[in-house]
């Protein structure tokens, strides 16, 4: 026991640093699109930069096809290793570009190769963590999206006020490749002692045993950990070929479900694209300052898991149903006041300041949702397949995304503007609440007839 928390840090710190170097190089397209557009040599438009991020959006549909497999073959540890580096390369690539197909090639590839950061985690997580603690292991690591979005936005920011934009994106390559060489050194495949979790096992079986002198929701919890081990363990998809796991993934009600969810909130977090040039040209700010004040999306969505955090693992299913129901009416309830801040006619700053408070608490809404709920289902439902179907659902929602950024960049430049790019993600948000009640209400039934 002494000896496994220590190389269980060591795994999520890891991990945490890894994903943010895949992160922000991945980023680095939408930080420099202020500067991007305002680079008179470069003659670009907004349509152009809508392409960037729905051909890379393509580019991480096809990477979830190709890593998902590959992860559940090669092991979570190689395919993350994989994921920095190439990351790094391709970062590098599109600060030697000159034009749009040079552009648009490298975000196509630098998507790709990121979309191998989730199933390489799932893996690890899968190998290295008790089952009952998969909701705060997925909220520490997601924050690492945010996190290092929110720094990198800020310093990278910050630089392109007096860089050259090359001379940023080849600065966040160097960062990425120097966190590849800790990775090398500190993760590791899967624990070396196969009794691993045998305190959590001895743990639970305690706590089944003293159920008499405990209150009814102690004993119930009891039951879910050693069931939850027992499905780690003897997982009805063990010992089954991928074409087997597609088929049942297929079969399952609940899939389609998250897949759903998920498309409907890719789609929504896909607002971080379009929020530095969105503030840009709705409040007359320097490609700098535009890029900066976008931070405050990542910003929200990172305080967002923060909470989750705290209340995730300790809820029931029918509590995260009612928690996230909310949460999606606050986002939606956002996007409205983005659209009809105008007809207050309040002065040019507080429009501005309350205009960051909305996308602010918009992006706080969404993230848990986003998140954690799929990816904590593809380890459980997943089993050894958790790596393919965590993958399989992404690309869904990369799908959906990938529409959204062709269409959302072109009413951005038609006649309506951004509010006609508003009206769409008001609709979308509205779809979301749904989504999110219906497959939390299909995971609480299920979580209910599990313990009868």
């Amino acid at each position: 026991m002494s000896n496994r928390v220590p190389h269980q840090i060591n795994i999520i710190v890891a991990m945490y640093l890894g994903y943010a170097a895949m992160m922000i190089c991945r980023q680095m397209v939408t930080i420099l699109s202020p500067a991007l557009l305002a680079d008179e040599t470069l003659a670009l438009s907004k349509t152009n930069l809508g392409d960037f991020a729905a051909y890379g959006t393509l580019g991480a549909l096809v990477g979830k096809l190709i890593w998902g497999p590959l992860a559940d073959k090669i092991g979570g540890r190689l395919t993350m290793l994989m994921g920095i580096f190439l990351t790094a390369l391709f970062i590098i690539a599109f600060g030697l570009s000159t034009n749009v197909m040079a552009f648009t090639g490298c975000s196509f590839l630098l998507y790709c190769t990121k979309s191998s950061g989730w199933p390489g985690m799932t893996k690890l997580i899968g190998q290295w963590y008790h089952p009952q603690h998969y909701g705060r292991v997925w909220s520490i690591l997601a924050t690492s999206s945010r996190f290092s979005v929110v720094l990198a936005t800020f310093f990278f920011g910050w630089l392109l006020s007096f860089m050259p934009w090359r001379t940023v994106a080849f600065i966040a390559a160097a960062l990425a490749l120097i966190i590849f060489i800790g990775c090398y050194i500190y993760l590791k495949e899967k624990p070396d002692n196969p009794a691993f979790f045998k305190v959590n096992e001895s743990h639970s079986d305690n706590k089944g045993d003293n159920k008499d002198n405990h209150k009814t929701d102690n004993s119930v919890q009891a039951r879910a950990e050693k069931q939850a081990l027992d499905n780690k363990y003897n997982h009805p998809l063990k010992d089954t070929d991928t074409i087997a796991g597609l088929v049942a993934f297929a079969k399952s009600p609940r899939v389609w479900l998250v897949v759903i969810m998920l498309m409907v909130l890719t789609c929504m977090m896909a607002f971080l694209d379009f929020v530095a040039v969105y503030l840009m040209e709705s409040y007359q700010l320097s490609p700098s300052k535009a890029a900066m004040a976008s931070t405050v999306f990542p910003l929200g969505s990172l305080t967002g898991l923060l909470a989750a955090i705290a209340f995730y693992d300790r809820c029931s299913k029918r509590g995260i149903r009612t928690v996230l129901t909310i949460a999606l009416i606050l986002s939606l309830l956002s996007v409205l006041t983005l659209q009809y801040l105008p007809w207050f006619n309040l002065s040019a700053q507080m429009n501005f300041s309350v205009a960051l408070g909305a996308i602010f608490l918009f992006a706080f809404s969404i993230s848990p949702a986003y998140y954690l709920p799929m990816s904590i289902f593809s380890i459980e439902y997943g089993g050894p397949h958790s790596a393919t179907l965590v993958c399989l659902i992404d690309a869904f929602g990369f799908a959906a995304s990938a529409i959204f950024a062709f269409i959302g960049g072109r009413l951005a430049d038609s006649a309506g503007g951004w509010s006609s790019f508003m009206n769409m993600l008001i609709l979308i948000s509205a779809v979301g609440i749904l989504s999110v009640w219906a497959f939390m209400h299909a995971e609480y039934r299920a979580a209910k007839q599990s313990v009868e």
